[in-house]
Protein backbone atom coordinates (compact mmCIF):
# COMPACT_ATOMS: atom_id res chain seq x y z
CA UNK A 1 0.00 0.00 0.00
CA UNK A 2 1.27 3.19 -0.90
CA UNK A 3 1.41 6.28 1.13
CA UNK A 4 1.94 4.75 4.87
CA UNK A 5 5.29 5.09 4.84
CA UNK A 6 7.45 6.97 7.86
CA UNK A 7 3.41 7.56 9.49
CA UNK A 8 3.01 6.51 13.41
CA UNK A 9 0.14 4.39 14.01
CA UNK A 10 -1.10 3.56 17.52
CA UNK A 11 -2.71 0.32 17.51
CA UNK A 12 -5.07 0.31 20.51
CA UNK A 13 -5.51 -3.71 21.13
CA UNK A 14 -2.80 -4.85 19.11
CA UNK A 15 -1.54 -8.24 20.83
CA UNK A 16 -3.55 -10.75 18.67
CA UNK A 17 -6.24 -11.17 16.00
CA UNK A 18 -6.89 -8.54 14.09
CA UNK A 19 -5.02 -5.96 15.63
CA UNK A 20 -1.78 -7.80 15.37
CA UNK A 21 -2.39 -8.46 11.74
CA UNK A 22 -2.99 -4.94 11.38
CA UNK A 23 0.15 -3.55 13.06
CA UNK A 24 2.20 -6.19 10.48
CA UNK A 25 0.61 -5.22 7.72
CA UNK A 26 0.82 -1.02 8.51
CA UNK A 27 4.58 -1.77 9.20
CA UNK A 28 5.48 -3.86 6.28
CA UNK A 29 4.12 -0.88 4.24
CA UNK A 30 6.26 1.58 5.64
CA UNK A 31 4.42 2.83 8.62
CA UNK A 32 5.93 3.11 12.41
CA UNK A 33 3.65 1.27 14.68
CA UNK A 34 3.36 1.51 18.35
CA UNK A 35 1.07 -1.58 20.01
CA UNK A 36 -1.05 -0.88 22.97
CA UNK A 37 -2.52 -3.55 24.94
CA UNK A 38 -3.29 -4.83 28.39
CA UNK A 39 -1.90 -7.99 27.09
CA UNK A 40 1.96 -6.49 27.60
CA UNK A 41 3.60 -9.97 26.50
CA UNK A 42 1.46 -10.50 23.78
CA UNK A 43 1.83 -6.43 22.43
CA UNK A 44 5.59 -7.21 22.74
CA UNK A 45 5.73 -10.65 21.22
CA UNK A 46 3.95 -9.41 18.05
CA UNK A 47 6.01 -6.25 18.15
CA UNK A 48 9.38 -8.28 18.18
CA UNK A 49 8.16 -10.35 15.21
CA UNK A 50 7.71 -6.41 13.18
CA UNK A 51 10.78 -5.91 14.08
CA UNK A 52 12.42 -8.92 13.31
CA UNK A 53 11.38 -9.28 9.73
CA UNK A 54 12.71 -5.24 9.27
CA UNK A 55 9.68 -3.45 10.14
CA UNK A 56 9.25 -0.49 12.81
CA UNK A 57 7.43 -1.34 15.80
CA UNK A 58 6.95 -0.93 20.07
CA UNK A 59 5.18 -1.99 22.77
CA UNK A 60 3.18 -0.77 25.49
CA UNK A 61 1.27 -1.82 28.39
CA UNK A 62 -2.30 0.44 28.10
CA UNK A 63 -6.09 0.07 29.69
CA UNK A 64 -8.37 1.00 27.27
CA UNK A 65 -10.56 1.89 30.45
CA UNK A 66 -8.39 4.06 31.82
CA UNK A 67 -7.61 8.06 30.71
CA UNK A 68 -4.31 7.81 32.59
CA UNK A 69 -2.97 4.84 31.21
CA UNK A 70 -4.52 5.84 27.67
CA UNK A 71 -2.58 9.23 27.82
CA UNK A 72 0.38 7.72 28.81
CA UNK A 73 0.09 5.26 25.53
CA UNK A 74 0.00 8.78 23.82
CA UNK A 75 2.52 10.35 25.43
CA UNK A 76 4.96 7.68 24.59
CA UNK A 77 4.42 7.67 21.44
CA UNK A 78 4.82 11.90 20.88
CA UNK A 79 8.08 11.27 23.02
CA UNK A 80 9.01 8.82 20.64
CA UNK A 81 8.46 9.80 16.97
CA UNK A 82 6.93 13.23 17.90
CA UNK A 83 3.90 13.47 15.88
CA UNK A 84 1.00 10.58 15.80
CA UNK A 85 -0.76 10.16 12.19
CA UNK A 86 -3.20 7.52 13.07
CA UNK A 87 -5.42 5.39 15.41
CA UNK A 88 -7.12 1.90 15.19
CA UNK A 89 -9.18 1.21 17.85
CA UNK A 90 -9.17 -2.38 18.05
CA UNK A 91 -9.83 -3.55 21.99
CA UNK A 92 -12.45 -5.54 23.08
CA UNK A 93 -13.10 -7.14 26.36
CA UNK A 94 -14.70 -11.30 25.09
CA UNK A 95 -15.01 -12.46 28.80
CA UNK A 96 -17.81 -9.91 29.14
CA UNK A 97 -19.56 -12.09 26.04
CA UNK A 98 -19.53 -14.97 28.46
CA UNK A 99 -22.24 -13.23 30.17
CA UNK A 100 -24.30 -11.68 27.17
CA UNK A 101 -27.43 -13.00 27.08
CA UNK A 102 -30.74 -10.91 26.40
CA UNK A 103 -32.21 -7.81 27.45
CA UNK A 104 -34.22 -9.36 29.92
CA UNK A 105 -31.59 -11.39 32.05
CA UNK A 106 -28.35 -9.57 30.93
CA UNK A 107 -26.16 -8.76 34.48
CA UNK A 108 -25.75 -4.60 34.94
CA UNK A 109 -22.33 -5.57 35.35
CA UNK A 110 -22.03 -7.07 31.91
CA UNK A 111 -23.86 -4.47 30.55
CA UNK A 112 -21.56 -1.43 31.93
CA UNK A 113 -18.07 -3.25 31.53
CA UNK A 114 -18.98 -3.87 27.90
CA UNK A 115 -19.33 -0.15 26.93
CA UNK A 116 -16.92 1.00 28.97
CA UNK A 117 -14.58 -1.22 27.14
CA UNK A 118 -16.01 -1.39 23.37
CA UNK A 119 -17.29 2.02 23.26
CA UNK A 120 -16.55 4.80 25.71
CA UNK A 121 -12.82 3.16 25.76
CA UNK A 122 -12.47 3.80 21.90
CA UNK A 123 -14.22 7.71 23.07
CA UNK A 124 -11.63 7.79 25.19
CA UNK A 125 -8.52 7.05 22.62
CA UNK A 126 -10.51 8.90 20.47
CA UNK A 127 -10.08 12.36 22.67
CA UNK A 128 -6.48 12.11 23.20
CA UNK A 129 -5.78 11.28 19.55
CA UNK A 130 -8.03 14.06 17.73
CA UNK A 131 -6.56 17.25 19.04
CA UNK A 132 -3.14 15.86 18.02
CA UNK A 133 -4.50 15.19 14.22
CA UNK A 134 -5.85 18.71 14.20
CA UNK A 135 -2.78 20.41 15.72
CA UNK A 136 -0.99 18.94 12.29
CA UNK A 137 -3.85 19.33 10.04
CA UNK A 138 -4.31 15.71 9.27
CA UNK A 139 -4.92 11.91 10.32
CA UNK A 140 -6.72 9.29 10.37
CA UNK A 141 -8.50 7.18 12.77
CA UNK A 142 -10.02 3.47 12.01
CA UNK A 143 -12.38 1.92 14.73
CA UNK A 144 -13.16 -2.01 14.92
CA UNK A 145 -17.04 -1.82 14.94
CA UNK A 146 -19.02 -5.77 14.37
CA UNK A 147 -21.40 -7.08 11.86
CA UNK A 148 -23.14 -7.36 14.98
CA UNK A 149 -24.16 -3.64 14.80
CA UNK A 150 -25.80 -4.49 11.43
CA UNK A 151 -27.39 -7.81 12.10
CA UNK A 152 -29.85 -9.33 14.39
CA UNK A 153 -28.28 -11.24 17.39
CA UNK A 154 -30.91 -12.58 19.96
CA UNK A 155 -28.26 -13.42 22.25
CA UNK A 156 -25.70 -10.50 22.71
CA UNK A 157 -27.81 -6.94 23.47
CA UNK A 158 -24.56 -5.07 25.00
CA UNK A 159 -21.80 -6.29 22.44
CA UNK A 160 -24.36 -5.57 19.42
CA UNK A 161 -24.74 -2.24 21.29
CA UNK A 162 -21.76 -0.63 22.40
CA UNK A 163 -20.56 -2.20 18.41
CA UNK A 164 -23.75 0.15 16.95
CA UNK A 165 -22.41 2.94 18.92
CA UNK A 166 -19.33 2.51 17.53
CA UNK A 167 -20.32 3.06 14.02
CA UNK A 168 -22.06 6.50 15.72
CA UNK A 169 -19.36 7.31 17.22
CA UNK A 170 -17.25 7.29 14.26
CA UNK A 171 -19.51 8.87 12.19
CA UNK A 172 -20.02 12.08 14.80
CA UNK A 173 -16.08 11.82 14.32
CA UNK A 174 -16.22 12.09 10.58
CA UNK A 175 -18.74 15.10 9.90
CA UNK A 176 -17.56 16.91 13.37
CA UNK A 177 -13.46 17.41 12.02
CA UNK A 178 -13.62 16.14 8.50
CA UNK A 179 -12.94 19.88 7.05
CA UNK A 180 -10.24 19.89 9.35
CA UNK A 181 -8.16 17.51 7.58
CA UNK A 182 -9.56 14.50 9.99
CA UNK A 183 -10.79 11.51 8.89
CA UNK A 184 -12.59 8.52 10.86
CA UNK A 185 -13.73 5.59 9.47
CA UNK A 186 -14.92 1.75 10.54
CA UNK A 187 -14.46 -1.78 9.91
CA UNK A 188 -16.92 -4.52 10.98
CA UNK A 189 -15.47 -7.37 10.51
CA UNK A 190 -17.88 -10.88 10.51
CA UNK A 191 -16.69 -14.46 11.30
CA UNK A 192 -12.74 -14.12 11.72
CA UNK A 193 -11.19 -16.78 13.82
CA UNK A 194 -9.45 -15.04 16.42
CA UNK A 195 -8.57 -15.64 19.62
CA UNK A 196 -11.36 -13.60 20.79
CA UNK A 197 -13.54 -15.03 17.87
CA UNK A 198 -12.81 -18.19 19.96
CA UNK A 199 -13.46 -17.25 23.13
CA UNK A 200 -16.78 -15.66 21.87
CA UNK A 201 -18.53 -18.72 20.43
CA UNK A 202 -17.42 -20.53 23.44
CA UNK A 203 -19.29 -18.47 25.79
CA UNK A 204 -21.95 -19.91 27.37
CA UNK A 205 -24.32 -16.53 26.32
CA UNK A 206 -22.83 -16.48 22.81
CA UNK A 207 -24.30 -20.07 22.15
CA UNK A 208 -24.76 -21.08 18.23
CA UNK A 209 -23.19 -17.71 17.63
CA UNK A 210 -20.61 -19.32 15.79
CA UNK A 211 -22.39 -20.99 13.48
CA UNK A 212 -25.34 -18.30 12.95
CA UNK A 213 -22.06 -16.17 12.09
CA UNK A 214 -21.05 -18.78 8.99
CA UNK A 215 -24.44 -19.62 7.67
CA UNK A 216 -24.58 -15.80 7.70
CA UNK A 217 -21.51 -15.95 4.85
CA UNK A 218 -23.68 -15.29 2.22
CA UNK A 219 -21.39 -15.09 -0.22
CA UNK A 220 -18.15 -16.63 0.40
CA UNK A 221 -16.43 -20.34 0.44
CA UNK A 222 -14.02 -19.63 3.47
CA UNK A 223 -14.33 -17.87 6.69
CA UNK A 224 -12.12 -14.62 7.19
CA UNK A 225 -9.03 -14.05 8.33
CA UNK A 226 -7.26 -10.88 10.45
CA UNK A 227 -5.30 -10.15 7.26
CA UNK A 228 -8.60 -9.52 5.30
CA UNK A 229 -9.28 -6.59 8.39
CA UNK A 230 -5.95 -5.33 7.85
CA UNK A 231 -5.79 -5.02 4.04
CA UNK A 232 -8.83 -2.72 4.64
CA UNK A 233 -7.79 -0.64 7.54
CA UNK A 234 -4.16 -0.27 5.59
CA UNK A 235 -6.49 1.40 3.00
CA UNK A 236 -8.26 3.68 5.26
CA UNK A 237 -4.75 4.75 7.11
CA UNK A 238 -3.09 5.94 3.73
CA UNK A 239 -3.24 8.61 1.44
CA UNK A 240 -4.28 6.49 -1.17
CA UNK A 241 -7.51 6.20 1.17
CA UNK A 242 -7.50 10.00 1.71
CA UNK A 243 -10.81 10.57 0.31
CA UNK A 244 -13.33 7.74 2.14
CA UNK A 245 -14.66 9.39 5.52
CA UNK A 246 -17.03 7.93 7.98
CA UNK A 247 -17.74 5.18 6.35
CA UNK A 248 -18.46 1.92 7.91
CA UNK A 249 -17.22 -0.89 5.73
CA UNK A 250 -18.18 -4.59 6.64
CA UNK A 251 -15.73 -7.21 5.84
CA UNK A 252 -17.84 -10.26 6.42
CA UNK A 253 -17.81 -12.31 3.44
CA UNK A 254 -21.37 -10.79 2.66
CA UNK A 255 -22.97 -11.57 6.18
CA UNK A 256 -24.55 -7.84 5.70
CA UNK A 257 -24.99 -6.27 2.33
CA UNK A 258 -25.92 -3.13 2.26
Amino acid sequence: MDGLQDKVIIIAGGALGIGAATARRLARDGAVVVIGDLNEEGAKATAASIVGSGGRASAKRFDITDEASIKALFDYTLDSHGRLDGLHNNAADFKALETDSNILDIDLDTWDRTFKVDLKGFLLTMRQAIPLMLEQGSGSIVNTSSAAAFSAMPNLPAYAAAKAGVVALTRHVAVAYGRQGLRCNNVAPGAVPTEGATALANASGAEGWWDHARENIAHSKRDGKPEDLAAVVALLMSDEGSWINGQSINVDGGWVIR
